[in-house]
């Protein structure tokens, strides 16, 4: 498994996402766990590791990532560390907002 690389405090969580790899092809996924710079997620559809993908977090965020890492599980998914990119003042905004409400709900 991949060591700790990201800057900002994670959150660990369950959540379900979807992604496109630039097409207009829709995949889903999950989070494993988000911070306010990136997040490891398992991509189901994952012939192969993408550079870059949007995001979309239970439909209420979208969000461009980078792959920094990833890894090929056994059951033919993805665990994909990505970091966040081209975030705008607003988009930082929503992001940490979104943590809040997460860090909320697990309480």
């Amino acid at each position: 498994m991949s060591s700790d690389r990201r800057d900002s405090s994670r959150l660990r969580c369950h959540l379900p996402l979807r992604y496109s790899r630039g097409g207009s092809k829709i995949s889903g996924g999950y989070a494993l766990d988000i911070s306010e710079s990136g997040a490891r997620i398992v991509l189901e559809d994952a012939a192969s590791s993408p550079a870059q993908i949007t995001l979309e977090l239970e439909g209420r965020v979208t969000l461009l990532a980078h792959t920094v890492w990833a890894e090929r599980l056994p059951d033919g998914k993805r665990l994909v560390g990505v970091r966040f990119e081209g975030m705008h003042f607003g988009q930082r905004l929503t992001v940490t907002s979104y943590l809040s409400e997460l860090l909320t709900r697990a309480a």
